[in-house]
């Protein structure tokens, strides 16, 4: 596989990939918030669980645990409803 700092490295190019990623969805979030001319979070309970039961399916066909996938998706859920809060003055 290489050296630590080989894995180091890779694992720093990972990480830069994902901001990336985790902005756009912020940005997309906002984009549907603005659509929606809601001043609360506009994605539901409902579709909340909709997104994380279909991010426990593609984590287990990856071989990441599928327990994992879900603690770190709920996490970014809550972050973006509370920005789309905070941006919402509420």
């Amino acid at each position: 596989m290489g050296s630590l700092e080989d894995i180091r490295l890779q694992i720093n190019a990972i990480d830069a990939r994902i901001v990336v990623l985790l902005a756009q969805r912020a940005r997309l979030a906002k984009e549907a918030a603005r659509l929606g001319q809601s001043p609360v979070p506009l994605e539901s309970k409902d579709r909340q669980e909709q997104i994380i039961q279909h991010v426990r399916y593609m984590a287990e066909h990856q071989g990441l645990s599928p327990n994992v996938a879900e603690r770190i998706y709920r996490a970014i859920l809550g972050e973006f409803a509370a920005m789309e809060k905070r941006e919402a003055g509420l």
